[in-house]
């Protein structure tokens, strides 16, 4: 087949022509994916279905564009410079190398073409895309950058299996009296406090914490897609999601209706308010948390990245009495 025919299939078209997947994979994943808003791809290597080293082949083929290896990538200090952590770690790209004017970015998606103009402008060099695994680009993030989960993962080992008993409906009086004394342990308190913070580091705007049969997920909403971040042990999730009630002022032993509520709490010298809802799921009750940072509103515009002249200019134009500004 010619390569514009390959070009034009859609991911999962080009998977299962390449014998990669099933049909019955396939249609499994995309109804996941409305769910949770993440790749197709991303969604067939988390189930098992699809190796990643097989997945950025395929994309390789889908953009023509060359597949990079970064497990044996070295970056230079200075070519992680050009692009700043938050940036990469947002848009899922990781610079690479330079040659001349031009740098190489590695890139979860490189046909976003928005997100290459905005690197275009924050590096001031011409950007080459190439393609690289979800999985394998978020390790060299935050193995590059030093981001990593590294705090949320040290919480988590504190947590012994003996902490919490695992909580049946028939014993439910018991359990919610259990309930009481396990989200005052210091585990649950810290990793509440870990997530929390963690989350509005990394600039997201909604936690989700949600229970199925053999795993309890937390995922952040960054830039409009949710993000698998940890999971905390089955055995946590009575407390857990407890922990996170009695904070917004909830009632714990109320599990077949949904709340609302509200957490103020002070991470890094700002408040930062939580808009807390929890919905009855099959396997237990899932919890929202919208993050409203009032501090994110204030945009300061020197961090917009302008030339000094084009700042000049910007802000005797905006001092004009009529006339528009464009921004294009």
């Amino acid at each position: 087949m010619a390569a514009i025919s390959i070009g034009s299939l859609q991911i999962g078209e080009l998977l299962l022509r390449e014998g990669l997947i099933n049909r019955e994979d396939l249609d499994e994943a995309l109804q996941q994916q409305k769910q949770t808003g993440t790749r197709l791809g991303f969604t067939l290597v988390t189930n098992g279905k699809l190796s990643e080293a097989d997945l950025t082949r395929v994309l390789s083929l889908q953009y023509r564009v060359p597949a990079v290896d970064l497990s044996e990538a070295e970056i230079e200090p200075k070519i992680l410079k050009l692009v700043p952590a938050d940036f990469a770690s947002k848009h899922l790209i990781l610079p690479i190398r330079r040659v001349g004017r031009t740098l190489t970015v590695a890139m979860a998606n490189p046909t976003d073409l928005s997100v290459i103009d905005d690197l275009k402008f924050v590096t001031r060099f011409d950007v080459e895309a190439v393609v690289a695994g979800e999985f394998t680009l978020r390790k060299a993030i935050d193995r590059y950058y030093e981001i990593s989960n590294d705090g949320l993962g040290d919480l988590l080992d504190e947590w012994e299996e003996e902490d919490v008993e695992l909580v049946e409906e028939e014993d439910f009086e018991v359990s919610v009296s259990q309930l009481a004394l396990q989200v005052e342990e210091a585990p649950v308190v810290r990793l509440i406090n870990g997530i929390l913070t963690d989350a509005v580091k990394r600039g997201a705007s909604d936690v989700h914490i949600e229970p199925f049969e053999h795993e309890i997920r937390v995922r952040y909403r960054i830039d409009g897609t949710l993000r698998e971040i940890v999971k905390p042990p089955i055995r946590m999730k009575s407390a857990l999601i407890s922990r996170v009630k009695i904070l917004a002022e909830l009632n714990i032993a109320e599990r077949r209706v949904p709340q609302d509520g509200r957490i103020k709490l002070k991470i890094a010298r700002r408040v930062i308010d939580f808009r807390v809802s929890t919905v009855p799921v099959l396997f237990g009750e899932k919890v929202v948390l919208r993050i409203l940072d009032q501090g994110n509103l204030a945009l300061d515009l020197e961090k917009f990245g302008m030339t000094p002249k084009a700042e000049k200019d910007f802000l005797h134009g905006i001092q004009q009495p009529f006339g528009m500004i464009l921004v294009t």
